[in-house]
């Protein structure tokens, strides 16, 4: 691992059938997505910015948040030993589909409000084989760790796969080019976050 971007992969979590049911969940709820928004740390103002956050999310899983949680819940003590964090009381929380299309992105940005985000997880569905290029997740280093290691590490979007990192990691979603256009084609995650459940969050928080 880059000790200059610490992360934690897991794959072949749920299985073909799932995900395709996740598909089938996303594709026949189109229309109960809506534009992503980002949030000013400062001012907390939010609004919808294309040219910093360009997807659609859709708050709650439906059917799937039950299961999807319980796994979270399984994973939680891994997660946290192996990035070196010490922390009691935390839960998964937060939970959020999101659709990239084509020439979608996400630039640079932060989880956290300094609040109680501790870890951001996302899980990667889609049609197999993939029909979208690109959309690579970037961690950048964190300030102030020194190393020979490269300053940021990318991870493929591979479908039945779940990468969690520290939220106060600066990451973006690398642009995606879906070909056909079709919304089935898109590059789907489900978002969440190992968070202390003293406070209500504010989503989406990110820089400008």
């Amino acid at each position: 691992m880059n000790p200059r971007c610490p992360h934690v992969l897991f794959r072949e979590i749920f299985g073909a059938a799932t995900v395709a049911e996740l598909l089938e969940y996303v594709i026949a709820r189109q229309d109960h997505f809506e534009p992503a928004i980002v949030r000013n740390r400062e001012s907390g103002r939010a609004r919808v910015d294309l040219d910093r956050r360009d997807c659609l999310n859709h708050a709650g899983l439906g059917p799937f948040q039950t299961p999807y949680r319980a796994f979270m819940r399984s994973i939680m003590g891994v997660v946290l030993e192996q990035l070196h964090l010490s922390e009691s009381a935390v839960e998964p929380g937060e939970f959020e589909f999101s659709a990239y299309r084509d020439r979608g992105r996400f630039a640079p940005h932060i989880d956290v409000s300094g609040r109680i985000r501790i870890v951001s997880c996302v899980y990667y569905f889609a049609v197999t084989p993939r029909r979208f290029a690109g959309g690579e997740l970037r961690l950048h280093a964190l300030p102030g760790l020194t190393s020979d290691a490269p300053p940021f590490v990318d991870i493929e979007p591979e479908p039945d796969t779940l990468v969690a990192f520290p939220s106060w990691m600066p990451h973006e979603v690398r642009p995606v080019r879906v070909p056909s256009g079709a919304w089935a084609d898109s590059r789907f995650t489900v978002n969440c976050w190992i968070q202390r459940p003293t406070a209500t969050p504010r989503t989406d928080l990110t820089p400008g």
